[in-house]
């Protein structure tokens, strides 16, 4: 899957994004549960895994639109 990395979540109280620190990290959790995170940057990557579709953060927008709208026609 492809996830918002960790690295941009502990960067976001300096800009404003969260009001503070976040209690746990997204990417790590998901990792030890046992997924596997395909992405290191919050770029425009899209992903599809069975019945799961991710997009790594708002710039995926677009194309997790266009992905999840061609998954579903299917």
């Amino acid at each position: 899957m492809t996830v918002l990395p960790d690295s941009v979540d502990k960067q976001t109280p300096m800009i404003g994004y969260l009001p503070g620190p976040m209690p746990w990290w997204v990417s790590e959790k998901l990792t030890v549960l046992g997924a596997q995170i395909t992405n290191t940057k919050a770029d425009a990557l899209c992903h599809v895994d069975r019945r799961l579709i991710t997009g790594t953060s708002p710039k995926a927008a677009n194309a997790f639109g266009r992905l999840a709208s061609e998954t579903l026609l299917k």
